[in-house]
């Protein structure tokens, strides 16, 4: 048991700021018995803590693992929202430049932003929307030309894709 709590205490959270008391429910929410005990303590946790990247980020990942891809792309444009409206920066990611924000922050609401906009484009290329996820991939290395979110091997994915079909 005591192993169980270690590993517990290290594992990896998005942020190095999430609360104690979110970090517990995300570590039930791994262990939970059931996709839907899993389901219910991540939206637990994402109504608890809206402004918490964690709390997105879980969800929307375990949608996608869950292969329930409309869900998790909702979570995503959901973390997208909560994410602009923390920076105070458009939500519409069509709209951004590279000088909309400090995109070079690596915790807060500007990274929760680019790692969303990969997931939505990850998510889209598994939804087979490959136009709609290039777009979103552009706009990412746009924002994050030094790629540090990992974008642009999701790019040349859906380049490819589109390649395939011309």
């Amino acid at each position: 048991m005591a192993d169980v709590l270690l590993f517990a205490g290290e594992r990896a959270f998005f942020s190095d700021s999430t609360p104690q008391a979110l970090r517990y429910l995300l570590n039930n929410a791994l262990c939970a018995g059931t996709p839907d005990a899993v389901e219910a303590l991540l939206l637990e946790a994402r109504r608890r803590w809206p402004q918490e990247p964690d709390a997105h980020i879980g969800l929307y990942k375990f949608y996608f693992v869950s292969k329930r891809y409309e869900e998790a792309e909702a979570a995503a444009w959901a973390a997208l929202r909560a994410a602009a409206q923390a920076a105070g920066f458009d939500r519409n990611y069509r709209r951004l430049q590279p000088g909309s924000a400090d995109w070079s922050r690596r915790q807060g609401a500007e990274r929760l932003y680019l790692f969303s906009l990969k997931a939505l484009g990850v998510i889209r290329l598994r939804r087979a929307k490959v136009a709609m996820a290039r777009k979103v991939l552009e706009k990412l290395l746009e924002l994050d030309p030094g790629d540090e979110i990992g974008g642009g091997a999701f790019l040349q994915i859906a380049r490819s894709f589109e390649e395939d079909t011309a």
